[in-house]
């Protein structure tokens, strides 16, 4: 019998729009395909994989370099809570969401821990912070070897993710030096407590005594433990003993004393700013040896 040609036709109509079907499906399945990026990852290998301690009588830090994004660390100051950051190399030009959550490396069999916290990646050069809560679940993850992972989509690119990573490796030992260093570090007695001194001279003397001295040696330690200090301001007074140029003077080397003995010790002096003011502003305005004795003082502020 023979084949209608009209049937033959249409037959082979249906099987060439059904070849060019599946041709397109493939070429739009190799698009989507190129189209996916492959994840931009930032994790220090395991034979590179490095945490370090360090702490004061006001700190305890742990850090954590990864490499070609930044330094991770984990911070306690005296009277405040733990809190955690990266300091990346190159700035993060835009805000973005990011998540932070537990990946298990392939050495470890216990399963991560399946919550996932959700945070603002900043832009900056401090792209993640953690409050208390989130740093010390960070790390625990650490203790328990699992890998800490930061991930976001890529500003340049969102159909990539970036994602940083801190590695368990080698993380213990500097782990149980941070732990002591928490338990010593002082309840109270930070930032709220020095951002206010006051130290007293005997009369018509600028040399810092040692009392003074105990005090600016804490004023120290703690400044340079805390990076958020913006600003210090030494505030040289005197009685009203004397006339006022020379007051005015005796006030001056006072604070400058004051200066060089931070100086001294390490802080900055691009932080510092001195003033006097001779007998003009007196802490308590009478004329009797006590109030004089209250008179004769530096003031130094802490600004952050």
């Amino acid at each position: 019998m023979a084949f209608p040609v009209c049937r033959y036709k249409e037959m082979t109509y249906f099987v060439t729009a059904a070849l060019w079907l599946s041709l397109l499906l493939m070429l739009k399945s190799h698009t989507l395909y190129a189209l996916e990026l492959e994840d931009q990852l930032y994790m220090a290998e395991m034979h590179d994989s490095a945490w370090s301690f360090t702490g004061s009588d006001y700190s305890c830090e742990l850090e954590h370099e990864v490499p070609q994004f930044g330094v991770a660390r984990f911070r306690r100051l005296a009277g405040e809570n733990l809190h955690f950051f990266i300091n990346s190399f190159q700035p993060v030009p835009e805000p973005v969401e990011g998540f932070v959550n537990e990946v298990s490396p392939p050495w470890e069999h216990n399963p991560p821990d399946p919550i996932r916290h959700v945070i603002a990646i900043q832009p900056g050069l401090r792209p993640m912070a953690l409050p208390r809560k989130q740093a010390g679940w960070l790390l625990t993850s650490l203790t328990k070897g699992q890998v800490g992972s930061f991930s976001f989509a890529d500003w340049d690119d969102s159909r990539r993710q970036v994602r940083v990573q801190l590695s368990p490796v080698n993380f213990q030992k500097p782990y149980r030096d941070f732990k002591r260093c928490l338990r010593q570090l002082p309840k109270s007695g930070g930032f709220s407590a020095l951002r206010h001194s006051t130290l007293h001279f005997a009369l018509d003397v600028a040399r810092v005594d040692g009392k003074g001295e105990q005090r600016l040696d804490q004023l120290a330690a703690y400044i340079q433990a805390d990076e958020r200090i913006s600003r210090i301001t030494i505030e040289g007074h005197a009685d009203d003993q004397g006339s006022t140029g020379y007051n005015k003077g005796l006030s001056a080397r006072r604070a400058a004393n004051v200066y060089s003995y931070l100086t001294g010790k390490g802080v900055k002096g691009r932080l510092m700013t001195q003033r006097h003011y001779g007998e003009s502003r007196p802490k308590i305005a009478r004329r009797t040896e006590s109030a004089r004795a209250a008179n004769r003082r530096v003031e130094i502020n802490l600004e952050r």
